[in-house]
């Protein structure tokens, strides 16, 4: 077991320093071309509304040097904006999440029952006992965030205590924990703090319009850069959890309750979304984008419930009795469905 697990580790490891030589190069080139966009969009802006147009060729080919000296400049301004700002990616993802769910830090007086499940988790694992959040929400659901194991926090939503039973309340903490020692949580940690910096320096600029054609490459590549780090994790992080607990039955039963319950996390985004354990398939609905579609399709239940079940010993589901909700299992297969009464993500 420990030899696997290692091996997990060290993949994960290998891809946090790929994925942050490759996201980090893409940040910065999402951030100058925004601001390129930006910039120029402003000039060409003052141009045409104080008509000073050229009135000779000599004229036009220095406007057009004149344009070009603003584009490098504004290419340059963006990547010394990026270098500042990609230290503090990191640090915001934590800030960022809480903030985006209205995950509340726990001193463990209120739900001792988590704190004691976690702090002997830890201890089993060899790592230091993780932070805890509680995140006020009716959907059974929790996450990890954490760029390294010791500054680690594991969310769970109020839902969750509702809907398991202790043992598999304590499967769910323990694939948290795993996850938390195997580097998972850093890689996914890594890779919304990265490549949702991309994407918002581009969805988050001025002129909306320059912006996006000029960072749309940055923003695809951003999207490309998840699809390829948590590629194949889905189910290695079950495997592993399983390996940690020797317990399949409990997680089995946690995510098959999950998957049939019909509620979503009703605070989340796209960028945070990997780092939840039941990938909170409403922030698929309604997007274009294929590699979007695919990441879903690597973290949705249907797929890991059938590797859980073959690990526990158990018969496969019923091809007509879908174990996830809104579940994709193929290219053809339609969107996750949102049900009516929850928000549609923001």
């Amino acid at each position: 077991m420990a030899d696997t697990t290692d091996v997990f580790a060290r993949r994960n490891r290998t891809r946090i320093v790929a994925l942050v030589l490759l996201a980090t190069l893409n940040y910065m080139l999402a951030v100058a071309l925004a601001t390129v966009g930006v910039i120029l969009g402003l000039v060409l802006l003052a141009i045409f509304k104080f008509e000073i147009l050229p009135d000779s060729l000599d004229q036009a080919k220095w406007m057009g040097i004149g344009l070009g000296g603003i584009v490098a400049v504004s290419f340059v301004v963006g990547l010394f904006i990026a270098l500042v700002k990609i230290p503090f990616a990191r640090r915001r993802l934590e800030r960022q999440v809480l903030a985006e769910t209205g995950a509340q830090l726990s001193d463990g007086v209120q739900h001792r029952e988590v704190r004691n499940l976690l702090d002997g988790l830890a201890i089993a694992a060899d790592i230091p006992p993780p932070r805890f959040a509680v995140i006020d929400d009716p959907a059974p659901n929790s996450f990890g965030v954490g760029t390294r194991p010791g500054t680690a926090i594991v969310g769970v939503t109020s839902g969750l205590s509702h809907v398991l039973s202790r043992d598999e309340l304590e499967a769910v903490l323990a694939y948290e924990v795993s996850r938390i020692r195997s580097w998972d949580i850093a890689l996914s940690s890594w890779t919304v703090a990265l490549t949702g910096g991309a994407i918002s320096a581009v969805d988050g600029s001025g002129d909306r319009v320059l912006a996006a054609l000029f960072g749309w490459p940055a923003r695809r590549f951003g999207e490309w850069l998840q699809v390829w780090a948590l590629r194949d994790q889905g189910v290695e992080r079950d495997r592993d959890a399983v390996r940690f607990t020797r317990n399949p039955l409990s997680l089995l039963r946690a995510l098959e309750k999950l998957g049939a319950n019909s509620s979503n996390v009703q605070r989340v985004t796209r960028a945070t979304a990997p780092l939840w354990i039941e990938f909170p398939s409403n922030v698929v609905v309604g997007s274009t984008s294929k590699t979007v579609s695919r990441l879903a399709n690597e973290l949705l239940l249907d797929e890991r419930i059938e590797h859980l079940r073959a690990l526990a010993g158990k018969p496969p589901v019923a091809k007509d009795a879908p174990t996830g909700k809104g579940a994709t299992t193929g290219k053809d297969a339609p969107a996750p469905r949102v049900p009516e009464t929850k928000d549609a993500a923001r």
